[in-house]
């Protein structure tokens, strides 16, 4: 008699079915993307097929939306009012070799391998000779698509990122990300770390656990994190559907966790783990941000996160963004790549990928990091 599956593994399953015959946009609503499966390295992977993309297509899916789009929007949201028409147009210009780069290669099509459409993919431990058939397997299936994974550092995946060069991968610089390892004790030494922990004591604001969440209170979660993630910074983040949040509370595909104030939610946090890797990193976090700032729900929704970490005995990820109150929190920056494949299409196309390659090799990281001193 077959044993039962882990409840992660049904969540997934259930994720990836519906996403076969739903699409993308059925968890994601602004990725309107088909989704194929890959089975390989005895894991069944999500890959999204995105065959056109818009003004508000989630970066996640959307490779044009990841470096034209949403830096383009970054740029606009923070300049005055009079000049963000200017500094648009600005940016649309400095970006455009990049855009035609892209637009040549066919980027936007590419095949993505590990996709759950959020902002950090997770992965399991990959080895030498499963990198080694993955070109054949993406060959049966996405002959005439560029092979693309993102998510990918040196400090997670060194021996990953290797490998997949070895097997002709490009890696293109995608975004400062920046990493934890809650087992440090200098970690609880800093001063926010210490200031930050006292949040979750006090009495105003309390913590509603998973199980504690209904059915009836995801409009309301949901409400939370658009507040944050599509509103107060870019129609281009994950706009994550009703549909996902229910998945999320029937089979914890992310562990919930929210906040309760005056008698009403004003904080959701989504935690995402990978234990064979041993990560936890959150891909949904929002608040009221009608409600005072001395209340700090987004300093009292990191605390947790650092928090679940120390408890369960993962190292975080912190994602990108927030830099220097990441740093203030026990993160080191590190440069997030994207792996890009070619090698299987017309020369021309292979060409323009490694002066792509090159241009982002140069230009991509300085930028990256001084882009990201402005986020949030």
């Amino acid at each position: 008699m077959n044993s039962p599956l882990p409840s992660s593994q049904v969540a997934e399953a259930l994720w990836l079915m519906t996403a076969k015959a739903r699409g993308g946009s059925h968890w994601v609503s602004n990725a309107a993307c088909q989704i194929d499966q890959l089975e390989w390295a005895g894991q069944h992977l999500p890959v999204s097929l995105l065959q056109k993309s818009d003004a508000v297509t989630a970066y996640t899916c959307s490779p044009y939306s990841a470096w034209i789009r949403y830096p383009r929007d970054e740029l606009r949201q923070h300049v005055a009012a009079p000049w963000q028409t200017l500094a648009s147009f600005a940016a649309s210009v400095a970006l455009s070799p990049l855009a035609a780069m892209m637009w040549r290669c066919k980027l936007d099509q590419a095949a993505i391998i590990g996709n759950h459409l959020v902002s950090t993919n997770l992965y399991q431990p990959w080895q030498a000779e499963q990198i080694a058939c993955l070109p054949a397997a993406l060959r049966r299936q996405f002959p005439e698509r560029p092979w693309m994974i993102r998510n990918l550092c040196h400090s997670l995946h060194h021996d990953t990122m290797q490998h997949l060069q070895q097997q002709g991968w490009l890696m293109l610089p995608a975004r400062r990300i920046y990493l934890c390892d809650p087992s440090d004790p200098a970690v609880w030494k800093h001063n926010h770390v210490k200031q930050d922990a006292k949040l979750l004591k006090r009495a105003e604001v309390s913590l509603i656990h998973h199980d504690q969440l209904q059915p009836a209170d995801i409009p309301a979660l949901r409400q939370l994190f658009r507040q944050v993630f599509i509103h107060k910074h870019s129609a281009l983040n994950p706009d994550f559907s009703e549909d996902f949040f229910a998945l999320c509370l029937e089979t914890r595909f992310l562990q919930l966790f929210a906040l309760r104030y005056e008698g009403k939610l004003c904080g959701v946090l989504g935690l995402q783990t990978e234990p064979h890797s041993g990560w936890i990193t959150t891909p949904l976090i929002g608040y009221d941000t009608s409600l005072p700032a001395k209340l700090g729900l987004y300093r009292h929704l990191m605390a947790l996160l650092l928090d679940q970490a120390r408890e369960q005995q993962l190292r975080l990820h912190y994602s990108s963004g927030a830099a220097s109150f990441k740093l203030a929190r026990g993160g080191k920056g590190e440069t997030e790549y994207t792996a890009i494949h070619l090698a299987h299409l017309p020369g021309c196309r292979q060409l323009t990928s490694h002066l792509m390659h090159r241009v982002l090799q140069q230009c991509a990281p300085a930028l990256l990091e001084k882009a990201d001193t402005i986020h949030r």
